[in-house]
Order: structure tokens, then sequence, then C-alpha cells
């Protein structure tokens, strides 16, 4: 029922001067526990990466493991094996929904004097679902730093829905994150 609608954009945050298109050679972190999903999930970026001509590489397969998932422990490797920019994801929250909550936290409700209004009758029909089952809403943070300036040059918060397996919601979100890293700044 979700599908790529299980992610959406809370905020993106672009530096004045980045260029997506100066990307040439990137470091993708998952910042995540589990082993196997950060394996699909800079996997997932990778292989999307590749279809923009970017040579990315799975902090896994170029990391050593002893390497702390810090800047002060990055940064030296990032800048040796030549890579332009790096890629960081990280959780910031998982919030468990339940049943019978909107899907959105932003719905209003109108008064009871607006019962005859079209208006409101209309709102009731865009309103949007409220899920009958429990479900976790994680806000992730995506950062891309470039190495030389060791700037932030682009950031993005998401939340997802949780509905399901967390692999399926991988390719999607990955597509969404590069969509949005790719578009050309509104003036």
């Amino acid at each position: 029922m979700i599908g790529c609608a299980s992610t959406h954009i809370r905020s993106i945050h672009r530096a004045p001067r980045f260029q997506s298109a100066d990307i040439r050679r990137v470091l993708v972190i998952g910042v995540v526990k589990d082993q196997s999903l950060r394996k699909a999930f800079e996997g997932e970026f990778v292989r999307e990466w590749s279809a923009h001509g970017v040579k990315a590489v799975s902090s896994l397969e170029s990391l050593p493991s002893s390497v702390p998932l810090s800047k002060a422990g990055i940064e030296p490797l990032a800048r040796a094996d030549g890579y332009d920019t790096v890629l960081v994801t990280r959780i910031l929250n998982k919030k468990k929904i339940d049943a019978g909550e909107p899907a959105t936290p932003y719905v209003t409700h109108g008064s009871d004097g607006d019962i005859q209004n079209a208006n409101t009758a209309l709102q009731v029909l865009l309103a949007p679902p409220v899920y009958v089952r429990d479900y976790d809403l994680a806000t992730i943070e995506t950062n891309l730093y470039n190495v030389v300036s060791e700037q932030r040059v682009w950031s993005g918060t998401t939340e997802t829905a949780v509905m399901g397996k967390i692999p399926k919601l991988i390719p999607p979100f990955v597509k969404l994150i590069l969509k949005r890293l790719y578009e050309t700044p509104s003036n």
C-alpha cells in the first residue's frame, strides 16, 4: 500500500555553491548496527549512483573494520583513497505509532458547525489514511560532505514509515534521496 510513499522529505539543505554534477567518487556510509542491513543499504546507494556515472564505494568494502565511523576515523582514509565526497546516513529517531493514528501528524479537525460546509466534506475525503496496525516512524538524516573542504554540502532529513520488511524499503528510500540530491535548486 505505501511503497515509495513510505518516505517523506522533511527538510533539504544545500550549500550555496554545491553542484551534484561535481560528485565523481563517493564513499557511502550507513550508520546501522545490523551489518546485513548496512550492506544492503550501502550496496543500493552504490548501484543507484553508478546510474549517474559516479564511482560509489560501500564503506564495508573499503574501510577496515577497526576504523571508527567518525570524522577522525574516516577523513584521513577518504583523502588517501581519493574520494571527493562522503555520504553518511543515520537514524536520528525511531518512534512507535499506534494503530488508529493518522498517517501524518498534522491532521486538523473542523468544528461541529462545519459539518454542513462542503469544504469540510472535501477535507475528510482528502485526509490522510488512518493506519490499522502499529508501525515505526524512523527519522533519518542523510549528509553529504566534501572531502577537500571538510564541509557538509547537502543534507536531507526524512521520515520513513516502517511497516514491512526493511530491505524492501531501501530501494525507494535511496531513489528519493538521490532524486532530491540531483534536483536543481529553485531560485
